[in-house]
């Protein structure tokens, strides 16, 4: 059995397919606009279905359509009972339909999602990939219920849009890889596979078809193909000592911990913190700075690589007539270079706390002409691939909607925040970036995950992961992290954040960099 879906319909598909009908009913009147997505994706399921039992499915779809209430009504119905969003108004006729289109879905033993490549430079896979013509090659071996074949119409962009399938990250963290299919049995079972052709993917099809066990034969397949990577880990703006950041950090331990549960045992790993590891330069906040680093070299071997921000080496982080910043640079001995073998790349490391009041930075010339010094020391210097780490911002970073001002920001003229957080000499730096080739830039400073291209420069911002931002609801928080998997010839950068603590960190942002 396959199925074809647009992105658009992705998260339904994939509630579906794990009998999630409480979760989609909620989705489909969460508004008008998506209660008109969920109609449209009815009324082209006949043709994106491939089925030998049409008649079945099709009278779900059409007992839906008859008893579902439109999006006024639920509302109209909603108010007046006096019910808030958190609640359902149950048509029992419209969930006994859905339940029913959703066993569709459900009812195949083993389940797979065609995922083709995110770039637009591999055209052929991306073809064969997404083409009707591949799912119905696919169908002729599975007519009945032995297989689900999930097909996207178009080329995903972002990969987040799959993210309600569970296990995804698993696919997610390998998108360097794609085109691949994740199969799964059950919750827990699944193997992600990547394909280089229409034949090699009808051979994974052909297994599931004479396999009565096809999982375990697929997990085999799967783990002959996996490779080698390296993993860079950024953390950013902890600021260990200020009020309320203990109950962060034991949260932050946790999700750490549980992301390196999922790299495979063959694989490195770098921490990088991208400066204001504590909130003031204090003996009792290095103290439990020291602590977390260890903690962080308990669990990966490596102990994180810290650059300094102008809270590390200023009391709140700002600064009058700079007088601290000179001395930061001598005892930091700054600017410095990692170089990180078994993956090919080398980490300059800044201190871009050298000039500036308030909270403003600045790389300087001498910083810069000492790194080229550093670097031209280095042999077959054009092998490696150039990260660049300091802590303010090259590139001004929008507020997000979630994003709430400070009680003091709130009362300074428009844009003095901004104007007093810059990087002072970002265009001169950017320009000394591109002639040395540097591919990635990693920052922090703004508390904001940020992600940009410039002149063929990536510029990635992590948030703060300790969650220190104002956010505009009640309760809520946004600790962040980045992770950057180094491949032979690209880099997968994925972007985490937890909004309520416990929760859970989700993908908000995946990106494949093509070196």
């Amino acid at each position: 059995m396959g199925y074809r879906f647009t992105l658009e319909s992705a998260n339904t598909v994939a509630k579906l397919t794990f009998g999630k009908v409480m979760s989609c009913y909620r989705d489909i009147y969460s508004s008008s606009e998506c209660y008109e997505e969920f109609m449209y994706f009815l009324d082209q399921f006949h043709q994106n279905l491939y089925s030998n039992d049409m008649e079945r499915y099709m009278r779900s779809v059409r007992t839906i359509h008859k008893t579902l209430p439109s999006y006024e009504d639920y509302k109209r119905r909603l108010e007046k009972v006096k019910y808030d969003d958190t609640f359902l108004l149950f048509w029992k006729d419209a969930l006994d339909a859905l339940r029913e289109l959703s066993r569709i879905f459900e009812e195949c033993t083993t389940k797979s999602l065609l995922l083709p490549p995110m770039k637009d430079s591999d055209r052929c896979s991306y073809n064969f990939m997404t083409s009707p013509r591949t799912l119905r090659m696919l169908f002729e071996l599975h007519k009945g219920d032995s297989c689900l074949i999930l097909q996207p119409q178009e080329q995903p962009h972002n990969a987040t849009i799959f993210n309600a399938f569970p296990n995804f990250d698993v696919a997610l963290r390998q998108a360097d890889m794609w085109p691949a299919v994740l199969f799964w049995e059950g919750l827990d079972d699944y193997a992600f596979i990547p394909v280089k052709h229409e034949d090699e993917l009808l051979y994974l099809y052909e297994i599931i078809k004479y396999e009565r066990y096809p999982i375990d034969e697929l997990k085999r397949i799967a783990e002959g193909k996996k490779k080698t990577s390296h993993y860079i880990f950024q953390l950013s703006d902890l600021h260990f000592g200020a009020k309320n950041v203990d109950v962060a950090e034991r949260r932050l331990r946790t999700l750490v911990k549980s992301q390196l549960s999922k790299i495979e045992s063959c694989d490195s790993i770098n921490f990088v913190i991208t400066g204001d590891a504590v909130d003031k330069p204090k003996e009792t906040a290095e103290s439990v700075y020291s602590n977390f680093a260890e903690y962080i070299e308990d669990q990966c071997g490596q102990k994180p690589i810290r650059i300094l921000g102008n809270h590390d080496i200023n009391t709140h982080g700002i600064a009058i007539f700079h007088g601290k910043q000179h001395i930061a640079n001598i005892v930091g001995e700054y600017p410095k270079i990692k170089i990180i073998e078994e993956s090919k790349v080398i980490l300059l490391l800044f201190n871009s706390n050298t000039n500036g009041n308030f909270a403003e930075g600045e790389i300087g010339t001498v910083q810069m002409t000492e790194m080229g010094n550093l670097l031209d020391k280095v042999g077959n210097l054009e092998n490696y691939l150039l990260v660049a780490v300091l802590h303010h911002h090259l590139l001004p970073i929008p507020k997000p909607s979630y994003y709430d001002q400070k009680w003091f920001e709130k009362i300074l003229p428009t844009n003095f925040m901004d104007m007093s957080l810059k990087l002072l000499d970002a265009q001169l730096f950017f320009d000394w970036l591109r002639q040395r080739n540097v591919r990635i830039v990693l920052h922090g400073h703004k508390h904001i995950p940020f992600f940009a291209e410039s002149d063929g420069i990536t510029v990635i911002g992590c948030g703060s992961s300790t969650g220190q931002i104002v956010h505009k609801e009640k309760g809520k928080t946004f600790i962040s992290y980045n992770m950057l998997k180094i491949s032979e010839r690209t880099i997968t950068c994925t972007q985490f954040a937890e909004e309520v603590y416990g929760a859970g960190a989700k993908n908000i942002r995946t990106e494949i960099i093509e070196l």
